[in-house]
């Protein structure tokens, strides 16, 4: 009986479902010029410092099929998941309206290369909205919105009965890499140089950064000073020797400590910010909660309010601490906007 592999084939990392995560990249470190790290050898990098990296995909589509077959061949080789390719099907997610010269030359690939014995290629979002209406005799409901907010940017993208409705499907060029790339420049610009440091900036990212929900009081807070700002942090960097991740602590928490830090106040919760307000970047698009709204009204009016019940939110961004609350308060609000607009 063929074996099935399910392969997320995000841009940033791979997810293997129910056993790994693994970096879809090579990577190169300054500390050791002579070794190349594939996929999951990442984690055997002992300095995370000023690293170099080749990534197959650019603006969330793949580009580089070297880079994304050395990955490929490194994630099914014997060392990982050791993959029968004769005896296994491969469900493969990719990006919704992918571009029919990737797709064919993926599939030539995947079957006259690697010779699987099949391969059905789907969305990360189209497995939510499967998911969610596959036991029918449980759920009632048929129509949902899966919001995915990645590494390279945000789908909106409403279904029925696991079919996604492409007149409702919307993009917003926001994701993690965008995020990262704005708290390099901003901490570059105010305090240390950390425009090569992506890994290290990402992962205090991850950390210190949350999504506000009021803009303008976390602003007023940001302002004060002293024990009055609640907001301000201080973020130590890895040394990668004592510690290999960096890590939040309150401001002069360690008078003596000599660890280089940053400290971060408005950075905080103004970066995350720009998945709300692309325009306070210079994108001239909407944010997510306006955007699902949008997309709700760009559906069969009769599915409005299956739509408006039942909503998903996915993707790396959304383990942001008050992404959830955000995206529901401003997405109230915007629902209310449309019905006084439209009585």
């Amino acid at each position: 009986m063929s074996k099935t592999l399910i392969l997320d084939n995000g841009v940033s990392t791979y997810l293997h479902y129910y056993f790994r995560v693994f970096a879809n990249c090579i990577v190169k470190a300054k500390s050791e010029r002579k070794r190349v790290y594939v996929a999951d050898e990442v984690e055997e990098c002992r300095d995370h410092s000023s690293l170099f990296f080749l990534i197959p995909a650019e603006k969330g589509y793949i580009v580089n099929w070297d880079v994304e077959q050395k990955v490929w061949n490194r994630v099914l080789g014997k060392d990982v998941l050791d993959v029968c390719f004769n005896d296994t099907r491969l469900v493969l997610t990719d990006p919704i309206y992918n571009v029919p010269a990737i797709e064919d030359l993926s599939d030539e690939i995947l079957f006259e290369q690697y010779r699987f014995h099949s391969v059905a290629k789907t969305s990360a979002s189209s497995l939510i909205a499967i998911a969610d209406t596959v036991s029918l005799e449980y759920r009632t409901e048929r129509c949902c919105v899966v919001v995915d907010s990645g590494y390279s940017f945000t789908h909106i993208v409403p279904y029925y009965n696991g079919v996604a409705i492409r007149d409702g499907i919307i993009r917003i060029d926001v994701g993690g890499k965008v995020l990262t790339n704005l708290l390099k420049e901003w901490v570059s610009y105010r305090q240390l140089n950390v425009l090569e440091e992506t890994y290290v900036m990402n992962e205090c990212k991850e950390d210190a950064c949350y999504v506000a929900d009021n803009f303008e009081k976390h602003m007023q807070i940001a302002r004060k000073r002293g024990k009055d700002n609640t907001i301000a942090r201080e973020y130590v960097l890895p040394d990668f020797v004592t510690h290999h991740r960096g890590f939040v602590r309150e401001p002069r928490a360690n008078e003596g400590d000599e660890s280089q830090k940053l400290t971060l106040n408005v950075e905080r919760f103004a970066v995350p910010e720009a998945l709300f307000s692309p325009s306070d970047i210079g994108l001239q698009q909407m944010g997510i909660p306006e955007a699902i709204v949008t997309s709700i009204k760009k559906c069969p009016k009769a599915m409005h309010g299956r739509l408006y019940n039942n909503i998903f939110l996915v993707g790396g961004n959304s383990l942001f601490d008050g992404y959830r609350q955000r995206v529901l308060v401003l997405y109230f609000l915007q629902c209310l906007k449309k019905l006084y607009l439209a009585l």
